[in-house]
């Protein structure tokens, strides 16, 4: 067991290097014939050593013990027959640990050959993948040196017969040949000075000069002699010649002069006055869209040609040559649109208004309705604009996004079929397309924004947002001074007519596809109606609604004779009557201005799903957030109207209802049975209070907008619950009188439920919780009644203790002492 099987020299150096894996390459080292397993065994030998030299160790100290209990175990009597079982013992574990030996030594020997056998196999493994990549480096070659001399035997003869697709192909194939292909001509002596590399060499590169040349000339001519099919023959031999960028650079220049064909067409008809009498109004903006569609046209019929023999990147150099063009015939068509349309004139007249603080200046020149006119045509150009932009960017996304799409097919036929490509170099691989395209969308965005037609059309449209904003603004005020109010109707024109005109400009604003702009026109539009237009439909509420009893009666009588002297009105225009019209008119406008601001927003929130789809999303969020100022918008405009509403209760209701409610003091409360029976047959208060109340809320009705009448009633129940609780408290009552009240309240409350619905409940929780402690027959049930009032939905505006206890206070059978020890 001590034996120690020693390797060779070879073996230990064998399994000493590290196995690798290495790939499969034309360059293989001399040494690739070493075969590595991967591991150090040298430190496996180390630690088996100290394994062994454990295991002796134990087997020295086992091998005492047993020696120790051998000598104990005979001495005592039996020794005899321990020995005797222990020797047999002894003999039957010998012979297993031979047997163990000889098999151990049978597995060594195994173990040694098949070393041997997978060295031997590693070593031939290894010398034919090397054998195999000289091979086909070996194969490469030749085939490389069969093309080489196919190719300058054929150039010359295709380019004499005028075959230059076939000349183009040998000049390409050369091109794309391994350069280690001449240098291992050069070491090679050629006795045939005609057939050698270097000949070969020179003469495609004679020949590539020569059809440069020729395909050149040739195309050159075809442009000149408007020979299309010949043009677009020869411009696509060029990638096939490695002149990419000259071919791309004649037809550029090709297609610009196409554009400017397509312009100067455009601009004769535009001149004569168009070809429809019916358009002159947008007579610059159709113009616009011919020279768009000419060039949207242009680039349709030839982007698969760019797109297949130069690539998609390449079309982005196309649009750059091609926009120099467009730039200068929309030039010629936004300087005419300047000169006819006095466009710059307008914009300084209005721009000098608008920043006036007299606003005194004369605007004989801008005449509203011709400033609608122009302002749609501003926008129809600039909306041409945005679409032509977004053609060319979908156009290059497409193609862009389809060259994509091959080349990770691409990537993924070299992943399949190549071990050499590992998958950190495929994803480095996708990572370069991913940025390349990312910077090809940043320049073609750059040669959208700094080219002319950008910078024009962001000046036209700048004008066009102070030019929108003065036509607005001077609509609002015509509204304003036609204000009035048709018979029968419950508002007056002014709101109706002012968001009309507001929508009707964000809607104009939203064609023009300048998020800007529409960003620009929404903040308008929101400040406009939240400031004059609020402050115009607000006045009447300023003045207040006329109030009534005889006090308020005699102070708008002088009020009355004080406008009639001071202010040159008629009796009839400066009374209460009119100014309660007045107040009430004012109301309803402001509540259907409010309506009217979530009726703009939702229909502003389609519009833009609708028409504005292929915004960015931080376009999107711009537009998002302008819109939620229509909130904020709508909420002022409820509160205004809740306010004006509180106020005509105050004014209107609460001091009749004060009136009325005065009455329920006269009534006796501390009944007999005789006396309850009476009220039950002839009611001494409600009746006559409800009637009152019923007549007042009848004659609202009908001259309130729907949602400012249930607020009215809001209003109206929450008076009356705090008119009828205030009396109560004056009061007296017994366990009787407590009945004929809470009879009295359940007539009320039904009253006002059928006119207001259930939120009258909301409003008389108080009072119906005070009439519920009046009728309580002893005061420990009064705890009963407060505990249930804390654990319903009441709870938040049940009473308090010292509240209940002032109610109790006023049953006059209740014992005074328990009401001041009650606790809840």
């Amino acid at each position: 067991m001590g034996d120690e099987y020693h390797f060779g020299s070879s073996e230990a150096r064998l399994f000493q290097e590290p196995l690798v894996w290495k790939p499969k390459s034309l360059n293989v080292a001399k040494n690739d014939s070493q075969f590595d397993i991967g591991f150090d065994m040298d430190a496996m030998l180390v630690d088996l050593r100290n394994e062994l030299e454990d295991k002796q160790r134990q087997e020295e100290q086992i091998s005492k013990e047993l020696s120790e209990a051998l000598e104990n175990a005979m001495k005592s009597a039996e020794h005899d027959d321990i020995a005797r079982s222990f020797n047999s013992s002894l003999n039957r574990y010998s012979n297993k640990m031979k047997h163990l030996e000889s098999a151990s030594t049978e597995l060594a020997s195994n173990l040694k050959t098949v070393s041997g056998l997978a060295d031997n196999i590693a070593e031939r493994v290894s010398a034919l993948d090397l054998a195999k990549c000289r091979v086909v480096d070996c194969l490469q070659r030749v085939s490389d040196l069969r093309d080489l001399r196919t190719c300058s035997e054929g150039v010359d003869l295709a380019i004499q017969e005028e075959d230059y697709e076939q000349a183009a192909k040998h000049v390409h194939r050369f091109l794309t040949l391994d350069m280690a292909v001449f240098k291992m001509g050069e070491q090679i002596d050629a006795r045939d000075a005609g057939q050698s590399m270097t000949h070969s060499y020179n003469v495609l590169r004679l020949a590539q000069s020569t059809l440069k040349n020729i395909i050149e000339r040739k195309f050159d001519e075809a442009v000149e002699s408007t020979d299309v099919a010949s043009m677009e023959r020869f411009f696509k031999l060029f990638p096939l010649i490695n002149e990419h960028q000259s071919g791309l650079e004649r037809f550029g220049k090709y297609l610009c002069q196409k554009v400017d064909r397509v312009g100067e067409e455009n601009y004769k008809v535009m001149v004569a006055g168009g070809t429809d009498d019916k358009r002159v109004n947008v007579l610059f903006a159709d113009s616009l869209t011919m020279i768009f569609e000419g060039i949207a046209r242009i680039i349709e019929v030839h982007q698969p040609t760019i797109n297949t023999f130069y690539g998609a990147d390449k079309l982005l150099l196309v649009i750059e040559m091609i926009q120099g063009s467009c730039d200068r015939e929309i030039d010629r068509i936004i300087s005419a649109f300047y000169k006819s349309r006095q466009y710059d004139e307008k914009f300084k007249l209005i721009s000098k208004y608008m920043r006036s603080a007299d606003r005194n200046l004369d605007l004989s020149k801008v005449d509203p309705l011709d400033l609608d006119v122009l302002l749609s045509e501003v926008a129809l150009m600039h909306s041409r604009a945005e679409l032509y932009w977004r053609f060319l960017k979908r156009r290059f996304a497409e193609a862009y996004a389809k060259n994509d799409i091959n080349k990770s097919e691409d990537v993924s036929k070299v992943d399949s079929f190549d071990p050499e490509m590992t998958e950190s170099e495929i994803q480095e691989s996708k990572e370069r397309l991913r940025k390349k395209r990312l910077e090809c969308d940043q320049k073609l965005e750059q040669i959208v924004n700094r080219s002319l037609l950008g910078t024009r059309m962001q000046e036209i449209i700048d004008k066009y947002v102070m030019m929108e904003q003065f036509y607005v603004m001077e609509c609002m005020e015509k509204a304003v001074e036609i204000d009035c109010t048709e018979e029968g109707s419950l508002t007056s024109s002014v709101v109706d007519d002012v968001f009309f005109i507001v929508r009707k400009s964000i809607r104009r604003a939203l064609s023009s596809s300048s998020v800007d702009c529409i960003c620009a026109m929404i903040n308008y539009g929101v400040t406009i109606l939240g400031g004059e237009f609020l402050r115009h439909v607000s006045r009447a509420i300023q003045t207040g609604y006329p109030s009534v009893g005889w006090t308020a009666e005699a102070y708008q009588t002088a009020q009355t004779a004080y406008n009639v002297l001071q202010h040159g009105k008629t009796v009839a225009e400066a009374g209460p009557d009119n100014q309660r019209a007045q107040f009430i008119n004012a109301v309803n406008n402001i509540r259907s201005a409010a309506e009217s601001v979530e009726s703009l927003r939702n229909t502003l929130c389609e519009d833009v799903k609708k028409f504005l789809s292929g915004i960015t999303s931080v376009e999107n969020g711009k537009i998002d957030h302008s819109l939620t100022q229509f909130d904020e918008l709508s909420r002022t405009f409820e509160n205004s109207a809740t306010s004006a509403i509180n106020s005509l209760c105050s004014a209107a209701f609460k001091p009749k209802l004060k009136n009325s409610a005065e009455a329920f003091l006269d009534v006796v409360h501390v009944l007999s049975e005789d006396e309850l029976a009476e009220y039950e047959a002839v009611d001494p208060f409600i009746e006559n209070f409800v009637g009152k109340l019923d007549k007042q809320i009848v004659q609202f009705e009908r001259i309130l907008v729907a949602a400012n009448y249930q607020e009215l009633l809001s209003a109206v129940c929450g008076e009356v619950a705090r008119q009828l609780e205030r009396v109560v408290m004056k009061c007296t009552f017994n366990r009787l009188g407590g009945l004929q009240l809470d009879k009295e309240l359940r007539h009320l409350t039904n009253y006002l439920t059928n006119v207001a619905g259930w939120m009258v409940r909301e409003k008389c929780i108080r009072i119906s919780q005070i009439v519920s402690l009046l009728n309580i027959e002893s005061v420990n049930e009064a705890s009963d009644v407060c505990e249930q009032f804390q654990s319903s939905s009441q709870s938040l505006r049940s009473l308090t203790l010292s509240e209940v206890k002032k109610v109790l206070a006023l049953r006059s059978d209740l014992p005074k002492e328990q009401i001041k020890s009650l606790t809840m």
